[in-house]
């Protein structure tokens, strides 16, 4: 168990964090609680980073051959779509958050607009 740990702290192995996600729209942080000896599943709408804040927590994952017991501190980052299992051995409810960001779509058709006509994007500022 202390293995699955250490590869979170390394941050490199299995969708880890290794750094930020895209940051440039706005922030959205979910805060769950997985209640004592519970287990909790979802399927990810966006990308996101899972952190943990109080207890222990076991993590499983859909199709990874892997299983993680996550300590206080640890963050995974989450694929959009992927669907996940916690589940606490703690006396107390753990709290956990979801971190995410929302994309600024005029950025995003800029560029769209940048790609296939690049004097139109020119003249028009967004």
């Amino acid at each position: 168990m202390e293995e699955g740990s250490e590869v979170l702290q390394r941050g490199v192995l299995h969708g880890v964090a290794a750094g930020k996600l895209d940051a440039s729209g706005a922030r959205v942080v979910v805060y769950v609680e997985v209640a004592p000896h519970q287990t909790v599943s979802w399927r990810l709408a966006r990308d996101a980073d899972l952190r943990i804040a109080d207890a222990s927590v076991w993590l499983t994952r859909h199709q990874d051959p892997y299983d993680y017991w996550m300590k206080p501190g640890d963050i995974v980052r989450l694929k959009r779509g992927e669907r996940v299992w916690l589940s606490s051995e703690s006396e107390h409810a753990v709290e956990i958050s979801l971190t995410s960001y929302r994309k600024n779509k005029a950025r995003t058709w800029a560029r769209i607009l940048a790609r296939f006509m690049p004097r139109a994007a020119n003249a028009t500022s967004f």
